[in-house]
């Protein structure tokens, strides 16, 4: 098999495969609230025996494919891609600081992005296209990978999204 026609099924496989299903991204470290400082707000200061422990927080990084755009001559996706902070039960906070950077590259290299931050912020977002991709173009994929950031109690929390999108004819 020649290498062109390897990394086109390797791309159309990576498409398929992630079509359907953006599961959002989780980040450590761990970092519980002291016993000698609780705040009834605050996951993990509920007290108790010991027994396991539990992420004081996740920094959830998610892609989202908002549609297509066409101007005649080729297309390109609408994208969103956001960081939102919560604690494990899924109950958003304010992270200290929050931001996510997103890009977009298309088969022949070109990119578009974006990125946002904010203070004091449960959740931030970017909006944003994919490079136009032709009409009559073979590789029709988009690679969109965002980075997540947060701080919380001087915790860093990071993490990374990434999922390929195959535009359509």
């Amino acid at each position: 098999m020649s290498p062109s026609r390897k990394r086109i099924f390797t791309a159309l496989a990576v498409a398929a495969l992630s079509l359907g299903s953006i599961a959002p991204a989780q980040a450590d470290p761990i970092q519980l609230p002291g016993i000698s400082e609780p705040n009834p707000e605050e996951p993990g200061t509920g007290g108790g025996s010991g027994g396991s422990t539990t992420a004081a927080y996740i920094l959830q990084g998610v892609i989202q494919n908002e549609g297509l755009q066409s101007d005649g001559t080729g297309k390109r996706v609408k994208i969103r891609g956001y960081s939102r902070f919560a604690t494990p039960g899924n109950d958003r906070r304010d992270a200290d600081y929050i931001n996510v950077r997103c890009t977009a590259t298309g088969p022949g290299g070109s990119t578009t992005g974006d990125y946002d931050s904010e203070n004091d912020g449960a959740l931030i977002d970017v909006h944003f296209e994919t490079p136009w991709i032709p009409n009559g173009a073979v590789l029709r994929t988009v690679h969109v990978a965002c980075s997540h950031y947060a701080t919380k109690n001087g915790v860093v929390y990071e993490t990374a999204s990434a999922t390929d999108i195959a535009v359509p004819y």
